[in-house]
């Protein structure tokens, strides 16, 4: 298939090159104040670290920029980060979490690690923490398993949650906006010498749209692709959010803190058809308790540990279908599903001065996850049941130096990974009870930074990630129904590794920050699916294997320019090309685009800040089409069309006394009513209009 040129984004890239370098002029020639960039402090890697010294490459979105972005329909922490460079992000409403795609991995949940407070979670766990209730995000860019654990090929998310701040007080606000959604929002908090706390709850209650449009999914069945009809969206898909959030923190003044948190939602998803219902009132849990000791100053402890859970009940119907070309909804109830995960992780780190210029990190992970499904016919009886206990064990080692009054920083990391599938049990096998299965990987991360002098940084990373794959794959032997599969103990984890060049140029008497990043990467054994003809009983034999695997090669360019006092200009590019270079399947797919990797995809920003006046923010964001298979279908919806986007957002807060503030805002997202996919089958709700009032009561 012929790839298509970058021709529709050329007046953005001309503004970001024109930006570029007239704005720094301008700002030169009037003078204005001139500050140092701020500092801000990344996980990149397991020791907080200043951006200035690490030689791996990581943004943060800090509360500041949380405020300043459009409120969202269904808004998570995807939307937050997707204007970064090397971060591309797909929505499937409601269904569950964003998928956040770093540097051209592709895929959909599992090439990116999921974390809250700095611990690991299933990727589904993420969207348990409401907007309102997060600091700040964290991306690290380039394979982390060395740092993360699995699954972090392209990088991985850290979302941090809210914490109380000195006479932060007690805020309520409501918002309303298009498909009649409700947005509430309870919150009180504060700072009491060594002692914080914050508590909110936040919902969100919408009538919904039609996220999988009956036209496009007949649009698919007669195209051959007949299985999406069953799930049409016949009504408004609605939906109901609730979120409470709490987190506490203690210190004695000396060398001991204690932090705890929780964050609880419960969520109901309409399936858009008669008795069928998505999520049932399912409940999840995110906890955290944290203890770091400093016995010395050259030794610290520290312990984490938490409980996490999330609860998927549904309901299926007998589904759609087409009768003489017209859809039709069988809407007797069929069967019922109960899918419950929980977690329990635990992680003793050790940070130890050896010298002035030397922290070694060195620890040990542990996390258990049991996982149950079980569903039940229309009268009750259940029919398939399946049980697995994961365990999951690392030790890592890492070592920081820094140099030439640190103007020179060097990263070395290992770790070694083992984990277990084991008290299996799956009736849909013909094994039920399969023998346990394990296995084990090191990966390695390492970089360097130098400071050549105030204006210019050059830095590098390389390092390795793997993911293991769906545990079913490796055990699951089905021989029933019309659609078989075999099980394949000998699948190897994938593998990716990743070399990543770059500069950092900061102009001081401009104030400019500009960031540039080229990166190579292969991932090896990639896992998937293939469909055979099982001949002797006219079926379908689903094998799963290692086929091949994908050459990535990128540039990430960054800019942060302020043009007046009030005034601020940003702009991220992302230039991607991840290539299928070996496929022993099926060798026609050597040369196609890696699903869900675009080849270009960014923003431009423009943000004035004048809390006298008012503040206001324009968001202009693209991103290239992309795939949902690697044979890249040229299907509705399967292949998704490039899209350009204008968001915005005006705000003000208004003091109505010395302690209390009254905050107005209107936010418009998709203002020209963009018409595309967000994800396969589903898509984008179009134009949405929010208006918001709140008020704070600062104690």
């Amino acid at each position: 298939m012929e790839r298509k040129l970058y021709r529709p984004l050329w007046p953005g890239f001309a503004l970001l090159f024109t930006l570029c370098l007239v704005y720094p002029v301008w700002a030169q020639e009037e003078n204005f104040d001139v500050s140092q960039i701020e500092e801000i402090t990344v996980t990149a890697t397991k020791t907080s670290v200043s951006e200035e010294l690490s030689p791996v490459t990581a943004y943060s979105v800090d509360r500041e920029d949380l405020d300043c972005q459009p409120s969202h329909y269904m808004n998570n922490f995807g939307e937050f980060i997707r204007d970064l460079p090397g971060v591309s992000v797909g929505q499937y409403y409601p269904w569950g979490p964003p998928w956040v795609q770093l540097r051209g991995t592709g895929h959909f949940l599992q090439r990116t690690a999921y974390l809250i407070d700095g611990i690991p979670v299933h990727a589904f766990l993420s969207p348990t923490i409401n907007p309102n209730d997060i600091e700040q995000v964290d991306v690290v860019l380039g394979p982390s398993s060395a740092l993360y654990g699995p699954s972090a090929a392209g990088g991985a998310v850290n979302i941090i949650t809210r914490n109380g701040q000195a006479h932060e007080g007690i805020s309520a606000q409501v918002g309303y906006g298009g498909n009649n959604t409700f947005k509430p929002s309870l919150s009180i908090g504060d700072r009491k010498d060594n002692f914080t706390y914050r508590f909110s709850y936040s919902g969100e209650i919408s009538d919904g749209y039609k996220m999988k449009p009956v036209d496009g999914m007949v649009k698919l069945y007669n195209l051959g692709t007949t299985n999406y009809v069953s799930g049409a969206s016949v009504e408004d898909n609605d939906y109901s959010y609730q979120w409470v959030g709490g987190k506490m923190e203690w210190n004695n003044h000396e060398d001991t803190t204690v932090t705890l948190a929780l964050n609880y939602m419960d969520r109901y998803l309409y399936g858009g058809q008669e008795n069928a219902i998505t999520n049932d009132h399912g409940d999840s849990v995110v906890s955290s308790l944290r203890v770091a000791h400093k016995f010395t100053d050259q030794v610290k402890l520290t312990a984490t540990t938490g409980y996490q859970y999330q609860s998927i009940p549904s309901q299926s119907n007998g589904g759609a279908s087409l009768v003489n070309g017209v859809v039709v909804v069988d809407d007797t109830i069929t069967e019922t599903e109960d899918w419950d995960r929980k977690r329990i992780p635990f992680e003793l780190q050790g940070d130890f001065i050896l010298l002035p210029n030397n922290v070694l990190t060195g620890g040990v992970y542990f996390a258990r996850e049991e996982e149950t499904l079980y569903d039940y016919d229309s009268a009750g009886t259940r029919t398939y049941r399946y049980e697995l206990t994961t365990d999951q064990t690392a030790v890592y080692l890492q070592d920081q130096m820094f140099f030439m009054d640190d103007r020179l920083s060097l990263l070395g990391g290992i770790r070694y990974d083992k984990w277990e599938y084991k008290d299996i049990y799956d009736s849909g096998s013909s094994d039920s009870t399969p023998d346990d299965v394990d296995k084990d990987k090191i990966t390695y991360r390492g970089g360097i930074k130098f400071r050549v002098n105030d204006i210019l940084a050059l830095h590098s990373s390389a390092g390795t990630a793997f993911w293991p794959g769906n545990p079913k794959w490796l055990f699951q032997n089905k021989n029933t129904g019309a659609t078989w599969r075999e099980a394949n103990t000998d699948l190897e984890p994938e593998e990716t590794w990743m070399v990543d060049l770059g500069a950092d140029i900061t102009i001081p008497n401009w104030n400019t920050l500009i960031k540039i990043t080229a990166y190579h990467g292969v991932i090896e054994n990639i896992m998937a699916y293939t469909y055979e003809p099982n001949a002797p009983f006219s079926t379908t034999l689903i094998k799963t294997r290692n086929i091949g695997e994908a050459e990535i090669n990128g540039i990430e360019l960054y800019i942060k320019q302020p043009i007046t006092e009030h005034l601020a200009f940003t702009g991220s590019l992302t230039l991607n090309n991840s290539e299928i270079t070996k496929d022993e399947t099926n060798p026609d797919n050597v040369g196609n685009e890696l699903r869900n990797s675009p080849d270009y995809f960014g923003s431009l920003g423009l943000r004035y800040l004048n809390p006298k006046l008012f503040n206001w923010e324009l968001l202009f964001r693209f991103s290239d089409d992309r795939y949902y298979t690697d044979n890249n279908e040229d299907l509705p919806y399967f292949h998704m069309e490039s899209f350009e986007t204008f968001d915005v957002k005006v705000w003000r807060d208004w003091a109505l006394s010395e302690k209390v503030t009254l905050h107005t805002q209107v936010s418009v997202v998709n203002l020209l009513d963009e018409e595309y996919a967000t994800e396969i089958v589903y898509v984008n709700p179009g134009r949405y209009v929010e208006c918001m009032m709140g008020i704070r009561y600062a104690f």
